[in-house]
This record gives structure tokens, sequence and C-alpha cells, in this order.
């Protein structure tokens, strides 16, 4: 299946996206810290003061101080009047868990708030916050995985059951030829978006509400409010941005502090606003990750996959967030991978500890299973004396299988898992980088050389309808409404681009309107790599329907009937078919349907029915690693993606590279990381190692398009598919340099410390 998208088309957009550009790379959006909107004028500033301790009962809060700090407005602790939360992120939770706005009795993680200063300005409230004295009695943490294992009231959420387990069934596992059983460590890793979280806050007349947040899901923040304050949906307007700069799933789930902006801002009697620093971000926003991971892999010495058990323990956090139930969602349907693996068992087990909550991460729930799989089927290899290229070959499930259920009740939709993995070993030169790998070792070279392969596909949608509203304007131009939000994922120009295909106008007259409540009545978000395949597939279909309702209102005033008439995309105007000299434009039908108090427009709520799409590739990385110093550096990445019908190829181009760079940081040196008390040690960028640039070498793409059957148009999804190759790419690659030299497997991040000492004890 091919776009309908004319080459013309496909031009203005590349030049409509170069224009935006500069918004974003010399600093002219406008994020929530500079925005400027009449209803904020005179806002006073908040600060938030954090715990300091991981555990620990609140003994008293001594504000006095504060209070007569110069341009102070008040000082909020939390009591019986501060806002409640309406319950735990996961409705299936009990309150226990459910996370308050502000801690009132226990802290429960360092840089959970606990009270907040107002004043005039955002420097009076930092020097505020610094004489709010807090007396703490303070407790045992639990920090770990293992350690919360031990208590069960800690225990959140289990899901175990994928696959029967008999007798006949342990067997697989007992008696097999091969059996790879290891434990994997997905440490927490940040989000780290460019602008971290913020916020604002005015009330108007009549009890509304406005408010401004760096978010993924404006409704989901409108519906919290009006549900802890008591207001209905209409009373509250909600707005990202109007640029927000960057989420990667650490912006979907609303913190306490942005719900409780509505409340702080009654209490000053003016608007509010709030905006995190770097190291508040890194200390206590939403984290990811945070798995251990076993696999069990059995099969023969031929290299035949009989059967995979993964169980997975996740650390939630504190307050059990969207990170939670990821296991059961997310890792269960697919955890047999790519692979046709016949018979497959599932557990997973979600845990409580004195760390920040576990949100989503881009790849969440997928990328640590596949990570998983994937340096087992490297051991594997290694095991039997097979090339890891080979292995995969001999099990992949194979376009002819495809819908392909998995034991697990995962549907995978149309792909060829096979030919990505060979058309990625072509274009990396695979056979020529293992013969210098193997004159390397043979030379007892310094440099090894190192060659890893992944195999990934990963489900996606993440449930839930979208709306898309599709309106032609007087003069021509049309508008079009979503219920999702952009974060720098190019939104607006592929909107722009599935409207004009359908409605035959002009990109440079299409204006795109996203994350604001008041325009539209719905929206899930941009969570789950949902966005082209249930809000794309909206537009597509709001736009048909305008089209078919201007075909009608043109039959009228042509006076023909209307299945005579013709779209004729080129000029965007309806006609008789064959006879175009009689010709009704956009503009003169919108004029017309204006006269009676019409507007020429559809709204259509798109439902995916329960069918998750999953996107697909092979990656190849090739490190050098110094066998001396432990140091190592990625010198070439090949993959190959198969994302369905791509609707801009720059911008699906752009989220694989954005996406790539975060799997390759994670080896690297990503991670977050506490001491045992739970201080954390990676507040600021000097402690928490994220990747710059000169840490990547040129990532070499090559799309593969296998439209899904799964929605008309073929779309899938690329916003999570470059972590989820990536990972276990170069993590198999820095393992298979060192290889040789007796090292069978180092978690992640693989630091040069690790490594050297992996190498010399």
């Amino acid at each position: 299946m091919e776009s309908r998208q004319p080459a013309e088309t496909a031009n203005i957009g590349r030049s409509i996206l170069r224009n935006e550009d500069p918004l974003f790379l010399t600093g002219k959006a406008t994020y929530v810290a500079d925005l400027r909107h009449p209803l904020l004028r005179q806002a006073a500033h908040v600060v938030f003061v954090r715990s300091e301790f991981a555990f620990a009962r609140i003994v008293s809060i001594d504000v006095a101080e504060a209070l007569e700090a110069p341009g102070v407005v008040s000082v909020v602790v939390g009591d019986s009047q501060t806002p409640k939360p309406v319950g735990p992120y996961l409705p299936a939770l009990d309150d226990r868990f459910a996370q308050p706005l502000l801690a009132d009795s226990q802290v429960r993680y360092v840089g959970e708030p606990m009270a907040v200063v107002i004043a005039d300005t955002y420097e009076q409230a930092v020097d505020a916050a610094e004489l709010v004295v807090v007396n703490y009695e303070i407790l045992e943490p639990v920090m770990t995985v293992t350690e919360a294992r031990l208590m069960e009231p800690n225990l959140v959420l289990t899901a175990a059951d994928s696959g029967s387990k008999t007798e006949h069934d342990r067997v697989k596992f007992e008696t097999a030829e091969v059996l790879i059983k290891h434990r994997f460590v997905n440490p927490r890793q940040m989000a780290a978006p460019i602008e971290c979280r913020g916020g604002a806050a005015a009330w108007v007349e009549d009890d509304h509400v406005h408010l401004w947040t760096s978010t993924q899901r404006p409704h989901k923040i409108r519906d919290l409010v009006a549900a802890i304050y008591g207001l209905s949906l209409a009373n509250v307007h909600s707005t990202a941005g109007p640029f927000v700069g960057g989420g990667f799933g650490g912006k979907g789930a609303p913190g306490p502090e942005e719900q409780l902006l509505p409340y702080l801002a009654r209490v000053a009697r003016r608007p509010v606003r709030w905006n995190e620093t770097r190291t508040e971000h890194l200390t206590g926003a939403v984290q990811g990750r945070g798995e251990e991971v076993d696999v069990w892999l059995a099969g023969t010495t031929d290299g035949h996959f009989d059967a995979v058990r993964v169980e997975i323990v996740k650390d939630a956090g504190a307050y059990p967030s969207a990170g939670a139930s990821l296991p059961s969602i997310y890792s269960r349907p697919m955890v047999t991978g790519t692979y046709n693996i016949a018979h497959a068992e599932f557990d997973s087990i979600t845990v409580t500890t004195n760390r920040p909550p576990v949100a989503a991460l881009r790849g969440a729930g997928r990328a640590p299973v596949l990570a998983a799989l994937e340096r087992a089927v490297d051991m594997y290899a290694s095991r039997i004396g097979f090339d890891p290229a080979e292995l995969r070959r001999r099990n992949l499930i194979s376009p002819e299988q495809m819908p392909f259920t998995t034991p697990t009740d995962g549907v995978y939709d149309e792909a060829d898992y096979p030919s990505a993995l060979e058309a990625v070993l072509a274009n990396v030169g695979y056979e020529k980088l293992r013969a210098e790998q193997t004159s390397r070792r043979d030379n007892k070279e310094a440099k090894a050389l190192g060659i890893g392969v992944s195999s990934y596909n990963h489900k996606t949608v993440g449930g839930g309808t979208e709306e898309a509203v599709v309106k032609v304007n007087v003069d021509g131009s049309a508008t079009v409404i979503t219920g999702t939000t952009s974060q720098g994922h190019g939104h607006a120009i592929t909107w722009a681009q599935i409207a004009s295909d359908e409605l035959g106008i002009a990109l440079d007259q299409i204006n795109v309107v996203e994350g604001v409540t008041d325009e539209i009545a719905t929206g899930q978000g941009a969570i789950g790599s949902r966005s082209l395949q249930v809000a794309g597939m909206a537009i597509h279909r709001a736009a048909q329907q305008v089209v078919e309702a201007a075909r009608n209102l043109a039959a009228e005033m042509i006076e023909a009937a209307p299945g005579d008439i013709v779209l004729d995309r080129s000029v965007g105007a309806f006609h008789v078919a064959g006879t175009p000299t009689t010709a009704v434009g956009w503009a003169e039908l919108a004029t017309h349907e204006l006269s009676q108090n019409r507007e020429l427009g559809c709204d259509f709520v798109y439902d995916p029915g329960g069918q998750d799409t999953f996107p697909s590739g092979a990656h190849v990385a090739v490190v050098e690693v110094d066998t001396e110093t432990g140091s190592w550096s990625l010198i070439k990445y090949c993959a190959v993606d198969d994302a369905g019908v791509r609707v801009n190829p720059m911008i699906v181009d752009g989220q694989l590279h954005g996406g790539i760079a975060l799997g390759v940081a994670q080896v690297l040196g990503e991670e977050v990381v506490h001491d045992q008390m739970g201080n954390p040690l990676t507040s600021t960028f000097l402690d928490y190692p994220i990747a710059s640039i000169d840490q990547f070498c040129q990532f070499e793409i090559q799309a593969q398009t296998v439209p899904t059957s799964f929605n008309s148009q073929g779309y899938k999804a690329v916003g999570e598919s470059g972590p989820v190759g990536a990972t276990p790419a170069v993590h198999n690659a820095v393992m298979d340099a060192v290889g040789h030299l007796g090292v069978d497997h180092i978690d992640i991040p693989v630091t040069p410390e690790k490594l050297w000492r992996a190498i010399n004890f």
C-alpha cells in the first residue's frame, strides 16, 4: 500500500518543516516558562519544599520564618484543607497507593513535595523555601525489589499465567539440549526532556480555571483537576504548552505539582506559575525502566528455540504510576519477540520501594523484555558455537505466518522479520566485519571489534479512541483539530498532510490545532506510539466525511446526482465527472454553509478496536573496545525499520534517530542511582551521564514498508522503535567485543570501569 500523497505535497511538507525548525533551534518557541498570557499578569511564583529523606515521618513543619520573608504571599503545607487525589493512578489499586498532592504525615522518596512557598518572584520563593524547617523521624527505606519482595504489604500487582505450567511443560526446560538462564537488570533511566515539567494556573469568573502545563496529556490533567476540585469538565481549560519540549513518557502521568496548582492560585488569590529545576527533575520526577528480568531460553544444539520463560519484577517506586502495569499490558503479549517459539511462559510482579514513582519511558514495557531476550539469544549462540545472525535467521517468524498469534495472546500484524535482518546485515557489511574481528583477535590487537545484532518488534497503540475535527473555512482553507498533542513529534505537518491528501487543499492552507481541551472534547494524548495510527486515522476519516458532505452539497448547487460528482484534488474543486468547466470550490461550499448557519466540517472518533500494531526491524551496532582501559565507542550503526506506511519520511527518520540515541545512551551510562538510604547520586547532569552528540556515530537508516491490515491506511508506529532495537544491539556489540576474553555478560550500563574490571578480574 502506498500513500496517495502527490510529489508536490511532499515538497511543500519539507519546506514547512524547515521553516518550523528555527523556532526550536533558536529558542523562539513558547514553552510554559516563556508564556506571557493576559490571564497570567502579576502571577505569583511557586517553589516546592521537598523531602530530604527517602522514608520518614514528618514530625513538624515550621513555616514561621518563611512567612516573614520578603515577597512571600503564602506557605502551604499538607493538612486537612489541602486537596486530595481522586485515587491511585491505577484504578485497580486501593487508596494506600494514591500519592498525596502534598505529603502530610510521611515522605516516601527523596524529592517528594511536602510544602509550597508562593511569592512575588521566583527568587523570593526560592529564598523563603530555604527557611522552611522540617523535623523528621527517619525510617529504614526499602530500596531494592529484593527487599520489597520480602514485605508482603508492598505487593502491588501480579500478572501470572501465560503458558500452562504442567509437568510436561516444565520438562521443556529441564530436559532441553540447551538452556540459557540468566537474570538481566534493566536500571532506572530518566526521560531528561529539554524542558522540565512546569505549569501555570489562573481562575476567572464563574469558577473556571485555566491551566497551562508541559504535558503529553492535557485532557488527562483536565479530568483530574475537575474531579479534585468538583468542577465540570467545561470549567477546566487545559492547554499543553503551547510548545512542549519533549515528553518521552515522563510527562504522560500528571504529577502532584500540576494537580495542586489550581489550589495554590486560590490561596494566592492571583495566578501562579511553577517550573521545575533540572535537579528537581532528576531527583523527584517520575522515572522509567527499573526491572529485573529472568529469562529461560530452551532449544536444541542445532539452533532451534523450543520454549521461553520470562519473569519480571518491576519497581514501581513509592506510588504506583503508569509504570506499574507495563509488564502485564506491554511485556506479556510479545515475550517471544520476533521468534517462532511454540511454548512461552510469563510471570510478573510489581512492588513499591522508597524511590520516585516509575511511569512510562520511550519503549516502556517492551524495551526491557526485548533487551533481555536478545541478550539471551546471543548467549545461546555463544553456547552452541553459532553466529548470532544465523541463529536469529533460523528462528524468525516468516511473513507467511502473519498475522501471528503468540503463545501469550499477542496478535502480530503483517511484517517481514527475515528480510529486515538480511537487509541490515548487507548494509552493514556483516561478513567483512566478522573477518576484520577475527583478524584483530588473531593479531591480539588492543582495540577489539564488537558486532551486535538485534531483531525486534513491539506492541503499540496504547488503547482508547481519539477524536478529530476537520472543517473548511470560507476562504477555502481548512482547520484540523485533534485531541493528541505534540512534544516535538512534527504532528502539525503530518496531520496537515493527511488532511491535504483527502481534501486537495494545499498544506500551507491547513491549520492544525492540538493540545487544547477547549477546542475538542476528548483526547488520550501522545502515549504508547499511538498518534498516527489513532489520531491520524481519526483525521483521515473526518476528512473523508467532509469530502462526502461537500460532494452532496456540490451536487445540490450544480444540480446533479451526488454519484456523478468528483473531487479534483489538484485544484480543490468538485464537478460532474467529465465536465470540469462547471465546478464548485471549497471556499464557495463553506460560504454557502455559513449562510445557512452551518459549518462545513465533521467530527470523527476513531476506535482501533483493540488491535495493536507491532512495528519491527533489525539493527546492527559496531563498537571498538580498548581492552587495556575498558573504554569503548560506537563506530557504525545500521538499522532497517518497518513503520508501515510513512506519511512523512523525514519525520519518521527523525523519530528513529532520537529513539536510537536513547537506546545507545542506556548502554553508555545513563542510570539513576541511589545509595542504600535512598539519597540520589545522579541529581545533576554532572552525575547523570546523559549522552552527548560526540558519543554517537552517523546512523544509517533504511525503510522497510509492510502496511498493516489493522487499519485502512497501513499505518504502524515509530516513536518507540529506536530504543527497543538499539539497546540490545549496542549491548550485544560490547559483549561480543570481549567475549573471546571470557566476559559473558555485564548488566547495563556497560561503563568503562565495569568493562575493565570484567576483563581483568
